[in-house]
């Protein structure tokens, strides 16, 4: 059986985070602190944009001065809970069935793995979680000895001597302080004026959108308030000589379409890392360091372990980033990282991306679908609902328009001259080596970590739920096949239809829901596959079903009764996670080509909160 360690690179050594020094750091252990800011990608800080344009963080720029600045730091999810599950366990989300946004059923981590503050607390340590266990599986017990309390719970830990570890979650950023109605434009002011901000290139530089990012401003300013008086409690405690405090962001975002996206907006985050008095002459990195290398949210865990001199044996996928034996030297070799988006409530994507140097390449699975499909918590903020009317009106360049239109199947950016991901350079002849060699890489990480998403949820968490990461391992083989179907899309139309006959009439479900999802994405090149398209309508899986209509109608092979066919598939759903799959295929028809449907929810067997807010959009 092959080790949950990720076969992706040498990690699978890191048994043993003790350090050269490890026996002075056992004596001597220092307080760990996370300040997480929700919602924050680097882009919006004056701090990563040399001071031109960017909130101005005044005690952010303080730690700055007395740590480290980490310029590529990467949430490997662009959002909450799946970042959370990453950061916790230092494993990947993907194959632990935690990838999800939310967690559509509780999932149990692997034996084994543990969240890492468990061995801090087996270590000796006091650990609290001040705020949010937001964890995309079943909480381990044993991590914690508090959960919620005060922001300066420490000073209440019954032994004042034991180091401690706090998670600090800051909430003034999060997404839902931008979800006010636009009349807000006349009724409250800024702090910082909409005039100056700095509008990116793929959002409209309206009127709008500047006062947004005029009040994210105002709400990172106001979160950097809170991490001034955390610096002010540690000192007046006596304990900030001796505490590493990392601040960074728990996703990208909060602007539309960043956050829940796999762009650099939704995963690229700011990192800064206080090196305490104690620990200046210990740590081979300077004070005032600007880490090109690149690390990631499995990186952390093992960090602070590192840090502790905890001897941790476990299957984290993660390797530490700072402690007393890791140079600049070795940080600035690191030049990849991994990143992953499934579900974000009730909207569906399936995207995987691989950043190495400078290249970035995105592998999008359901490429016909537009980023912008309905969503219903991210369309409550009125400068998304003005982003689609503008679209829809047809008042956007082509950068502000991509949002709205088809993904391509593959993507590919040079972030040196263009960190924004405004020019795809996957088709350019010039850049062929380059995108094959990173396709190939993705697909062999894809691969190596078992990687959930290439089942359809429905399917794993019926078969696998009990031990999603066992359900993986064994599922070796079937991963693979699907991975080699779903990437038919990449080739041409007549090289894949021999083997797409083939997988629509397999006795696997998933292999012909790829086979469908394939044909979808070739569009009216599928129409050859008529009669094993017309059959897959009254497929047993319901799933397959509502896949087989988009193909059906995008090969415009002939017309279809989409309101009952998906109506049936409805009928035919086994869980809440295949209803919101067919009802996410309702929404692409109903948002894309332009179908209607009404839905009591007598016709559907399941219900969750996702399913309830898909109804409500597709009925209204």
């Amino acid at each position: 059986m092959k080790s949950l360690v990720c076969s992706f690179t040498t990690l699978c050594v890191i048994g043993n985070f003790l350090p050269a020094k490890g026996q002075e750091l056992k004596e001597i252990r220092p307080n760990l602190v996370w300040f997480m800011a929700e919602d924050v990608s680097k882009h919006y800080l004056s701090l990563y944009n040399d001071g031109s344009y960017g909130a101005v963080t005044p005690n952010l720029e303080k730690l700055a001065t007395e740590g480290i600045i980490f310029n590529n730091a990467y949430s490997n999810a662009p959002v909450s809970s799946a970042a959370r599950t990453t950061l916790i366990t230092g494993c990947y989300a993907t194959r632990l069935g935690c990838s999800y946004h939310r967690r559509m059923e509780e999932v149990p981590l692997p034996k084994g793995v543990n969240m890492f503050p468990a061995y801090l607390r087996k270590a000796g340590y006091y650990t609290f979680n001040a705020s949010k266990t937001d964890y995309n599986c079943i909480l381990d017990e044993t991590a914690w000895d508090v959960v919620g309390g005060k922001l300066c719970e420490w000073h209440n830990r019954p032994n004042k001597k034991k180091p401690f570890f706090l998670v600090r979650t800051n909430v003034l950023t999060h997404e839902s302080n931008l979800l006010f109605p636009k009349s807000r434009l006349r009724e409250t002011r800024t702090n910082n004026l909409p005039d100056n901000v700095f509008v990116h290139p793929y959002h409209p530089n309206t009127e709008l959108f500047r006062y947004t990012y005029a009040t994210f401003y105002d709400c990172i300013q106001d979160s950097d308030k809170e991490l001034g008086k955390l610096m002010r409690m540690l000192e007046e405690n006596g304990e900030l000589d001796n505490t590493f405090i990392f601040y960074f962001g728990d996703n990208g975002g909060a602007l539309p379409g960043t956050k829940g996206y796999t762009t650099e907006g939704g995963m690229q985050v700011p990192l800064v890392v206080y090196v305490p008095a104690r620990w200046r002459d210990k740590i081979p990195l300077k004070i005032g360091t600007k880490v090109d290398g690149f690390v990631s949210f499995v990186d952390f865990g093992p960090t602070l372990l590192h840090l502790a001199g905890v001897d941790a044996r476990q299957e984290m996928d993660g390797i530490p980033f700072l402690g007393t034996d890791i140079s600049l030297k070795q940080l600035n070799e690191r030049n990849e990282v991994y990143g992953y988006g499934d579900r974000f409530g009730e909207l569906y994507a399936f995207n995987r991306t691989l950043r190495q140097g400078k290249f970035k390449y995105s592998r999008n699975f359901l490429s016909y679908h537009p980023k912008s499909l309905y969503s219903n918590y991210r369309y409550k903020q009125a400068a998304f609902c003005e982003w689609r009317e503008l679209y829809e009106a047809g008042k956007l360049n082509a950068v502000q328009s991509r949002f709205f239109e088809p993904q391509k199947a593959e993507e590919l950016y040079d972030l040196s001259i263009d960190p924004y991901e405004t020019c795809n350079l996957a088709d350019s002849p010039a850049y062929d080596s380059i995108l094959k060699g990173l396709r190939k890489l993705l697909k062999s990480k894809m691969i190596g970590e078992h990687d959930l998403g290439l089942f359809p949820e429905c399917e794993w968490l019926y078969y696998g739920k009990q031990s999603p990461t066992e359900f993986g391992l064994n599922s070796w083989t079937s991963i693979k096949k699907y991975s080699d179907i779903a990437d038919l899309e990449l080739g041409s139309f007549e090289e894949a239809e021999t083997i797409l006959r083939k997988v629509l009439n397999s006795t696997d479900p998933v292999e012909r829901y790829w086979g469908v999802t394939v044909c979808a994405a070739f569009g009216d090149k599928a129409s050859s596959l008529y009669d094993e398209l017309d059959k897959l309508l009254n497929d047993s899986r319901g799933y397959v079903r509502s896949r087989a209509v988009i193909a059906m109608i995008r090969s415009q092979s002939r017309s279809v009764n989409v309101e009952d066919i998906m109506k049936q598939a409805l009928l035919l759903s086994k869980s809440s996670a295949e209803s919101l799959l067919i009802l996410n295929d309702m929404t692409y028809l109903h948002d894309v080509l332009s179908y209607n449907f009404i839905l009591r929810p007598t016709e559907l067997l399941q219900s969750s909160n996702e399913i309830r807010n898909r109804l409500e959009y597709l009925n209204n």
